[in-house]
């Protein structure tokens, strides 16, 4: 019978591909597998982010993550007693493990112009407790005394850091115009930064403990208005490092 010498209705006979076209399907499902499962790894390294996102900046005494996670009850206190209000509240983009525990933000305010006057007469540390305004560290410890759990612990600002001031070397004005700018050079109160032969700022971690005097004053933000960006020409990173001896 034509067309049906297999016994076999005709509706029903399948070829086998050639080995060429047998290949070809079987490259077009390895790579159809291959994307799917890049997709299925980036969903979930994208809620992995969300759910832990980065380390927020700590404040004095919490920069044991682990500690201070499990240990905070988000109860606000410490950003309540803040006198530099210097603490705020994790967002969303913080991660959701960190939603409503306190981070330090040093851009939301404004050091008095009198500080420089300040720090000069003042030895360091006195001077920046005697600073006037707000968005930056005095390290009172108020903070620490009023955390009801001890989430935050005993901290050191002459030996410990929140973190550490890195500069934005395509931010920083100075880095552009080879100087011009000293502003975090001149307000640090611990001598923490000082200018290179082309004067530029570096930043000596050892002496940095993360005040965020440098970071609240810099004035690139305001200078580049046309970037779509935060960062400022300096600013304070966590560094689970430590502070170097």
């Amino acid at each position: 019978m034509k067309g049906n010498e297999t016994g076999v209705s005709s509706g029903s006979i399948q070829k086998d591909p050639d080995p060429e076209q047998k290949a070809a399907l079987i490259s077009r499902r390895s790579l159809i597998a291959g994307v799917s499962g890049a997709v299925v790894l980036l969903g979930i390294g994208g809620v992995a982010r969300v759910a832990v996102g980065d380390t927020p900046l700590r404040p004095p005494g919490g920069q044991d993550e682990q500690h201070f996670i499990g240990t905070c009850i988000r109860c606000g206190r410490c950003q309540n007693v803040c006198p530099r209000d210097a603490i705020k509240t994790c967002e969303f983009e913080d991660g959701i493990i960190s939603a409503r525990t306190p981070k330090v933000n040093y851009r939301l305010g404004h050091i008095s112009s009198g500080y420089k006057r300040l720090r000069e007469a003042q030895t360091p540390l006195l001077g920046l407790l005697e600073a006037e305004g707000s968005g930056f560290c005095d390290f009172c410890n108020l903070c620490i005394e009023n955390c009801p759990v001890g989430a935050l612990v005993a901290f050191d600002p002459a030996s410990e850091w929140i973190g550490e001031a890195v500069l934005a070397t395509d931010r920083c004005i100075a880095y552009e115009k080879l100087g011009g700018c000293r502003k975090c050079v001149d307000y640090c109160p611990f001598d923490a930064i000082t200018v290179d032969e082309f004067r530029r700022p570096v930043v000596i971690p050892e002496k940095c403990n993360g005040c965020g005097v440098c970071e609240n004053i810099c004035p690139a933000s305001s200078y580049r208005t046309y970037h779509n960006d935060t960062r400022r020409g300096i600013n304070v990173h966590v560094n689970e490092q430590g502070r170097p001896a």
